[in-house]
């Protein structure tokens, strides 16, 4: 297929489903994260050079929590997206085929 591009939506629909365990995974690690850093506290401490460093970290930290947070949600979309996309393909093809008729290949 020259200029164009081709998709197997029978991968593509397997490899979707896989999105969902992965969404679970990721949610179960920012869970189990968000416990240890819960209880770790303030590991920099409290003095001058520990305040200094919470100044710079705690913000960008608290963003990349608030990111780990949304993965789960955001692979599980990706999953539903894919999928949608394979079974889009897939119908697409059925129905050029039927256009096409039964002779088109010979």
């Amino acid at each position: 297929m020259s200029g164009g591009f081709e998709v197997d939506a029978e991968r593509l629909g397997d490899k979707a489903s896989e999105f969902g365990g992965l969404a679970e995974r990721a949610e179960r690690i920012t869970a189990a994260l968000r416990t240890a850093l819960a209880g770790s506290g303030a590991p920099w401490g409290d003095d001058t050079v520990g305040r200094s460093f919470a100044a710079v970290h705690e913000g960008p930290a608290a963003e990349t929590a608030g990111r780990c947070a949304g993965l789960g949600a955001g692979l599980d979309g990706l999953g539903d997206a894919l999928t949608a996309a394979a079974a889009r393909y897939a119908d697409g093809d059925s129905a050029a085929a039927r256009r096409l008729g039964p002779d088109a290949g010979s």
